[in-house]
């Protein structure tokens, strides 16, 4: 008898089988199947997709391989080319809680939320505890202005995993929206004890703070979301924006910055950018932040006092620089002018001398 204790898995030795086997029998669609299933298990999504399309080649009637399909292009990004799939293994008849939840998903990603709550309805009668199905619906419900229902399903889906922390995020961005800071400070408070390094739960501190005026831990608040996620746009533009405030100008202009490099369609960050510049001299880079926001906003009176101002210091600028090269030049002629009529009259002098 084999003793399984002593028995250990081989990936290696597994994928050398599975190949031998299509080797033998190339036109097997189940072997390339296999296989995939096995590229998804060691995250070789590349390997896993060309070997289920070669699996869909072979046998393009079974549902299953398209659902397999769906779930790598899902995973890989690729969402209209995953619900394409997705959608083809339920016309196969393939039938499965787990194709009910990814069809939901992907129609949610497409911003179909009708036909994503149809799905994952269905999926919530056979499998009602499944956290992301309660997660995905308080999106969609979200995202069609039901906060009511938005709000039922994100504490549904944290009473079936209290670590899911983009539930409780979901959570404060409606409460903060409605302006009920006491319910978000509840939740904000219990996602922090699940997890104490989300960027977006210092974020949303950062909010709570702001609101109460209280702008010194807003601005530690924004700090750590920045520190934690350092792609967190918004947290950037907090930090400038309360840097700004605090006449801390070049600290204001590296965070906004950064800002912007993430998102440009930040009008506030703009202007306050271009003052910053304007404050420390800068008004070259200041004058195009001004721009951006007057050509796109010519009601906006800081847009247009901001242009009009950096251009007029830039033309002074200018004006200036020229009558000093004009002033620099007519000093050195005269220069020379006194300098060669000195030598004249010395030399006048010397001729006299002789003379005498």
């Amino acid at each position: 008898m084999i003793d399984l204790r002593q028995v250990k898995y081989d990936p290696a030795f597994t994928l050398k089988e599975i190949s031998a086997a299509i080797k033998r029998d190339p036109q097997n669609a189940a072997h390339y199947f296999k296989r995939a299933q096995f590229y998804v298990e060691a995250n070789n999504d590349a390997a896993a997709l060309k070997d289920v399309n070669q699996a869909i080649a072979q046998d393009e009637e079974k549902g299953e391989y398209y659902f397999r399909k769906a779930q790598i292009l899902r995973k890989t990004g690729n969402y209209p080319a995953a619900l394409t799939a997705a959608t083809r293994a339920e016309d196969l008849n393939y039938r499965s809680t787990d194709l009910d939840v990814l069809l939901g998903e992907l129609y949610l990603f497409s911003k179909k939320y009708g036909m994503a709550l149809q799905y994952l309805n269905d999926a919530a009668e056979e499998i009602p505890q499944n956290e992301y199905i309660y997660f995905y619906r308080g999106l969609a419900y979200a995202q069609t202005r039901d906060t009511t229902e938005a709000i039922r399903n994100f504490k549904s889906a944290i009473r079936r995993s209290p670590d899911l922390i983009e539930a409780y995020n979901q959570l404060l961005k409606i409460y903060f929206a409605r302006k009920e800071d006491v319910f978000a400070l509840n939740y904000l408070r219990a996602g922090q004890k699940q997890d104490s390094t989300n960027a977006y739960l210092w974020y949303y501190q950062g909010e709570y703070y702001t609101n109460l005026k209280k702008l010194d831990s807003a601005y530690i608040s924004y700090r750590n979301a920045v520190k934690y996620d350092s792609l967190l746009y918004l947290a950037h533009q907090r930090v400038g924006v309360l840097a700004f405030n605090k006449n801390k100008y070049p600290e204001a202009i590296t965070e906004l910055e950064k800002s912007l490099k993430h998102s440009d369609n930040l009008p506030q960050s703009h202007i306050i950018l271009g003052e910053s510049y304007e404050k420390t001299g800068q008004l070259e880079k200041a004058l195009p932040h001004y721009q951006w926001v007057y050509k796109r906003d010519v009601q906006n009176i800081k847009a247009m006092w901001g242009v009009r101002r950096t251009m007029y210091q830039l033309y002074k600028i200018r004006r200036d620089s020229l009558r000093f090269e004009e002033k620099q030049k007519r000093d050195s002629l005269l220069a020379i002018f006194r300098e060669r009529r000195q030598s004249k009259e010395e030399n006048k002098k010397l001729r006299s001398k002789k003379n005498d």
